[in-house]
């Protein structure tokens, strides 16, 4: 899931619990599953294009104000092996020369963050604290990941007027790095907005910027248009489409998220 995906998940996450009970929020956690695909293509300033497929599958469970949520994803890159993962974090430039394209699939990095969530204003503006880790199970060897733990701290805030839902994130990613893939540590940020369109469906847009964590490459800039469905009280779907700005980020993007609350 691309990072812009991700706060809008958030987002829509916390607008969720304004109808939630409070009191069954205390006795029991709510879990729900989700899954998805995440489709990029660019040439990240090479001859080259790099594709990258990128299939989450995720837990979220939560209990008052916190919300846990871990994901296993499945990551296949086509490619000349100048780009090293995708995801959440990003496709990361490598400095060396494009060679032949290969195909190289496998287990992608595995994720957990930890959320909390304050109230404020009648509930009409929140705040969400998050902690993230990335777990490095990627296989370094074939570009799937970069064979080191990542760690994100960040600030998610949504504010509701009516059917107008504003959000944003400030955050920090500490990069694990080594003498092969040198990387550095940076900042994140995102603003957007979202529509209520009836009482099923919201239409937003949401620009997200982050320092690269290559040395080389520039810093990733992308604008992702969604539309968000309720299916029923259980299902939820997203479809996005990303456009880059920069030569760190991907050219085009496509991606849907369908998530499951039994």
């Amino acid at each position: 899931m691309r990072k812009s995906v991700f706060t809008i998940t958030m987002a829509m996450t916390v607008l969720a619990l304004i109808s939630a009970p409070s009191s069954a929020q205390a006795l029991e956690p709510e879990i729900s599953w989700s899954s998805g695909i995440d489709f990029t293509s660019g040439d990240y300033s090479d001859n080259q294009t790099t594709d990258i497929l990128y299939v989450p599958f995720s837990l979220k469970a939560l209990l008052g104000d916190f919300t846990f949520k871990a994901t296993v994803p499945y990551i296949r890159i086509e490619g000349p092996g100048t780009v090293v993962g995708g995801g959440e974090v990003g496709p990361i430039t490598r400095g060396r020369q494009p060679a032949t394209i290969t195909t190289q699939d496998g287990l992608g990095d595995i994720t957990a963050a930890l959320s909390y969530t304050s109230f404020l204003q009648n509930n009409t503006l929140f705040l969400d604290f998050t902690g993230k880790v990335k777990l490095p199970t990627a296989d370094s060897d074939k570009n799937l990941g970069t064979g080191k733990a990542d760690f994100t701290t960040q600030i998610d805030v949504t504010k509701k007027t009516g059917d107008v839902n504003l959000f944003g994130t400030a955050g920090y990613r500490f990069m694990g790095s080594s003498d092969l893939l040198p990387l550095r540590d940076g900042f994140l940020g995102s603003v957007g907005a979202s529509v209520d369109v009836g009482e099923k469906a919201s239409i937003g847009l949401i620009y997200d910027y982050r320092r690269s964590a290559s040395i080389s490459a520039s810093n990733p800039s992308e604008l992702t248009g969604f539309v968000g469905w309720k299916l029923s009280d259980k299902i939820r779907l997203q479809t996005y489409g990303v456009v880059g700005f920069s030569n760190g980020s991907p050219d085009t993007g496509l991606g849907l998220q369908l998530s499951f609350r039994p």
